[in-house]
């Protein structure tokens, strides 16, 4: 349940409901669930199954811990202004100039992000269920978000607590039917493994799965304790854990190294071979989407939410409504303009820097206040 108190200063209030919003630890595990959900299948299996290394387990796992300190390092930057978004919290630290370095590349990143998490879902449906649908029908996940982050925090917590209601138990529920016709004899996934993979450029591009505390900057202003933020994250990455195992294992165990490492969407394909006549449902994947689609509504809602409060950071003047419909619009048309599938591959690898950068930048701005504070302490 959204709680309320007193009022909060910050840029990402969009109304006075917004800014006396409280949000608990277990609202917060329920977005990064629903992040996790949204990013996990379209292109995370198929980038760590092109890793160097052999093994898989552990780009996983320390994709895993690199977020977690990641979420940890952000928390830190929030428990020092408790009341204030991440971009509030930087211009109090360094000013405008700070600002402007992390809530600009902070909007590109999130704009691009949100395109091609728009346009990658659109080409998976069409590919795989709505073959004749034209994709300027199936972007309506860009209004509809749109439409829900303009709501204000308290509306994107309401909706994800519904739309998380349905969309993991079904998208774990058909997970674990992928258990029954696997054949541990391709046990090549198991083998011993080194560190080969921290030098593949598919390890770096994967790590957009686990930057889903950065999706947050305009909500940490509604924790309670901002100093936790990084305890929701941890539990809901070491919950979806067995499940992001599953969508790159199970392919693997299924159709072997090889013919895995050749499919765009080896999990997909591994849910397309799942064949019981006990089944109610005959197309697991459809249902399988429909409710990941749920979930990349409600992600696309909390990134449009932190890029208007970036944008209304950089430029107070500009209008909340004005805001939301020109970043609605923005993404719904360059997500339609996006030529290809390879240009989304390019697109993540292109982002990479920027998205290291944001993760690097919180950290930074902490150590420069300690130092801050420290000059002022010996003078």
């Amino acid at each position: 349940m959204v709680q309320k108190s007193g009022t909060v200063e910050g840029t990402a209030g969009m109304n006075d409901t917004n800014s006396a919003v409280r949000l608990s630890d277990t609202q917060y595990f329920i977005m990064q669930l629903a992040v996790f959900g949204a990013t996990s299948y379209f292109l995370y299996p198929y980038l760590i199954l092109h890793t160097d290394g052999g093994s898989y387990w552990m780009p996983i796992v320390t994709g895993l811990l690199a977020g977690i300190l990641g979420a940890r390092l952000f928390s830190g930057l929030m428990a020092q202004y408790p009341g204030l978004d991440a971009f509030a919290a930087v211009k109090r630290v360094l000013g405008w100039p700070g600002l402007l370095l992390f809530a600009i590349p902070y909007g590109w990143y999130i704009w691009r992000a949100m395109t091609m998490i728009a346009r990658a879902h659109a080409e998976i449906v069409s590919m795989t269920i709505l073959h004749t649908t034209p994709l300027w029908i199936l972007h309506c996940t860009v209004p509809i978000a749109m439409l829900l982050a303009a709501g204000g925090v308290a509306s994107i917590v309401r909706a994800a607590a519904v739309f998380v209601t349905v969309g993991i138990p079904v998208t774990i529920g058909i997970t674990l039917l992928g258990f029954s016709d696997l054949d541990l004899a391709l046990h090549e996934p198991w083998r011993p493994t080194d560190l080969s993979y921290l030098g593949s450029q598919s390890f770096f591009k994967s790590s957009f799965v686990w930057v889903g505390f950065l999706y947050l900057c305009s909500c940490g202003q509604y924790a309670r304790i901002p100093g936790r933020l990084w305890r929701p994250y941890a539990a809901a990455a070491f919950c979806f854990l067995p499940v992001i195992a599953a969508a790159i294992y199970f392919p693997v165990l299924t159709f072997g190294v090889g013919f895995a490492k050749a499919l765009t969407f080896p999990f997909l394909s591994k849910m397309d071979s799942v064949s019981h006549y006990w089944l109610v449902v005959e197309n697991l994947t459809a249902v399988f989407l429909s409710a990941v689609i749920l979930l990349v509504i409600l992600t696309l809602s909390l990134m449009m939410h932190s890029l208007v409060a970036a944008l209304r950071a950089l430029m107070p003047f500009l209008s909340a409504r004005f805001a939301y419909a020109a970043v609605g619009a923005s993404t719904y048309i360059s997500a339609q303009l996006i030529p290809s599938w390879g240009w989304i591959e390019k697109g993540i690898w292109a982002d990479t820097p920027v998205r290291i950068y944001l993760v690097l930048f919180p950290p930074v701005v902490w150590l420069w206040r300690r130092l801050a504070s420290g000059r002022r302490q010996s003078a």
